[in-house]
């Protein structure tokens, strides 16, 4: 999903953060600090497959297999 947000420009760099973050409180135990952050990054995912559909298939499936489309 890296490689999807480096074309979304900056609010590629949100997703980022968001995901960095989400990953960095699993890592720490804190499994609902994640969740909050993972959240973050779907509503950006969300916006930016809405402008382009056929764009972010990664994204789409990362989207699926969580259970956040």
């Amino acid at each position: 999903m890296r490689q999807e947000t480096l074309k979304y420009g900056s609010k590629g760099r949100n997703l980022l953060t968001y995901s960095d973050r989400g990953e960095q409180a699993i890592r720490q135990g804190d499994s609902e600090i994640a969740e909050a952050w993972f959240d973050q990054a779907v509503e950006y995912w969300k916006q930016a497959i809405a402008l382009t559909p056929g764009n972010y298939i990664e994204a789409q499936n990362w989207l699926k297999i969580t259970g956040r489309s």
